[in-house]
């Protein structure tokens, strides 16, 4: 629960000073005129740990205050390596990395616009993740705790918050950060019932 507070509390912060960093340097600000745009995310995490991505939006209206965005990404549970205790050898044994890949389809708003040197924009996205997830077990004599390596399979929804900064016309940069909750989250073939979503990663962007 205290890290679920701690995530929303940084995304009503970032909301809350969105509009003041706008405004930041407004004699330099960079219209975004370019309605396409293509991400690279060498900075990536989700509630499984950290990896990489890419991503595409585009902008739908005239405006250029709403756009379409798709983003995939693969994440590795680091966390899980060297965390089965071999009894027999007084070792730890390397655990799976639990590689998991996920669509996230979404929409975003932009409430003061997307020109300026510095924006911000919120939205929503769907998130589907397929992959692996490892337990651990004993076996037949109770001495030895082995990795059970089962299939992973789930969809939600998450509520996302972004910050941009448009360093020129054709290049950005891209911060964000999403937070939300599975509705199907399958393991080894059965629902474990709800899971805890977060997403988010810093994006390398080009307008075409």
């Amino acid at each position: 629960m205290d890290t679920k507070m701690l995530v929303l509390s940084i995304c009503l912060a970032i909301n809350s000073i969105a509009g003041t960093a706008q405004t930041i340097d407004s004699a330099k600000a960079v219209p975004a005129t370019r309605n396409n745009v293509l991400y690279l995310a060498p900075v990536q995490f989700s509630e499984n740990g950290p990896g990489f991505g890419v991503g595409y939006a585009r902008f739908i209206n005239h405006e250029k205050n709403i756009a379409v965005n798709i983003d995939g990404a693969v994440t590795f549970n680091t966390a899980n390596t060297n965390r089965i205790y071999n009894y027999n050898t007084g070792f730890y044994n390397t655990g799976n990395p639990d590689a998991m890949c996920y669509l996230l389809p979404g929409i975003k708003f932009f409430p003061f616009g997307s020109k300026g040197l510095f924006t911000y924009a919120f939205g929503l996205s769907g998130d589907m993740g397929s992959g692996v997830k490892s337990s651990g077990y004993y076996d037949l004599n109770g001495l030895n705790l082995a990795e059970r390596v089962q299939k992973h399979f789930l969809v939600g929804g998450l509520i996302e918050n972004y910050l941009h900064y448009n360093y020129s016309r054709r290049t950005c940069l891209e911060a964000k950060l999403s937070v939300g909750s599975s509705l199907l989250n399958r393991v080894g073939g059965a629902n474990t019932g709800n899971e805890f979503l977060i997403e988010g990663g810093i994006k390398i962007g080009y307008r075409i």
